[in-house]
């Protein structure tokens, strides 16, 4: 169990009334009496007698019964951490950070929606619309929480520089989310990892020009979301970021993470 899951843990067990400690994220002797003070309460909801298992595997039983407790699916409570207690532990976090259970992934399909008519992601279609690709004429719309340059986290900038025909756009997404999230669970989800948005360079893994060379798309925390990571490793895939794609897809900018599963960093002003 790492840093966050015995966080988890810890809030688990004070709700219950078994853990008075603080939210360290150290599994220490009274997060320990408190998982033994539950185990013992709950024996017989277990698939076995627990006298047996490991310090670590009655932690995560623990958290498997608090799963089983807001209705979230986790497996059996067996205390092995496999993919259904993955699965459910995933949902835990959002419940607890949110009061909500995210929807689930499988369900949720990208928004068709082109309210400002972006055009179809061809040079001549994009060329048509935006002009040509340069970074004159760019314009700074403010973002309402303050972004990390994810290539120098020692810098910052309050503002992202594009094309002006998708400012409008971008202004209404960038507040939306604020208002959504709030900017404490913004950087908690990476959300202040700021990849850029002009640079006139081909696509990666292609010859055609990149809609960053228009500057109407954006990369967002690159290092947790990278070119050929699928949704098995994106970050910005998992439920907690639903909030996030609906407010851009809203406004018709499209994700290729949730429309191809790769690039997950990337949201564009330009169809498919």
């Amino acid at each position: 169990m790492n840093a966050q899951s015995i966080r988890t843990l810890q809030q688990i067990l004070a709700a219950d009334g078994r853990y008075a400690g603080a939210v360290s994220g150290t599994r220490d002797a009274l997060t320990g009496a408190g998982v033994d003070a539950m185990i013992t309460a709950r024996a017989a909801e277990l698939i076995e007698n627990p006298g047996g298992w490991s310090p670590r595997r009655r932690a995560v039983a623990c958290l498997q019964l608090a799963c089983r407790d807001r209705g979230i699916p986790a497996g059996p409570v067996d205390g092995l951490w496999g993919t259904e207690t993955q699965t459910g532990y995933d949902d835990l976090l959002e419940l607890l950070a949110t009061g909500a259970r995210p929807l689930p992934w499988r369900d949720r399909a990208p928004s068709d929606a082109n309210p400002n008519g972006w055009p179809m992601q061809r040079e001549a279609n994009l060329r048509g619309f935006f002009g040509p690709p340069t970074d004159a004429g760019l314009v700074a719309v403010a973002c309402p929480w303050r972004l990390t340059i994810a290539w120098d986290r020692q810098k910052s900038t309050g503002a992202i520089r594009c094309h002006p025909k998708v400012a409008g756009s971008l202004e209404r997404v960038l507040k939306r989310v604020h208002s959504d999230y709030g900017e404490a669970r913004l950087r908690d989800l990476g959300l202040h990892l700021y990849g850029g948005c002009y640079n006139h360079r081909p696509m990666r893994g292609g010859t055609a020009l990149s809609t960053h060379a228009w500057g109407i798309a954006i990369d967002w925390d690159p290092e947790r979301n990278q070119l050929k990571w699928g949704r098995d490793r994106a970050a910005l895939a998992g439920p907690a970021y639903e909030p996030w794609w609906q407010a851009w897809e809203e406004e018709g900018w499209v994700s290729l993470g949730r429309a191809r599963n790769f690039d997950w960093m990337h949201v564009q002003a330009a169809r498919l």
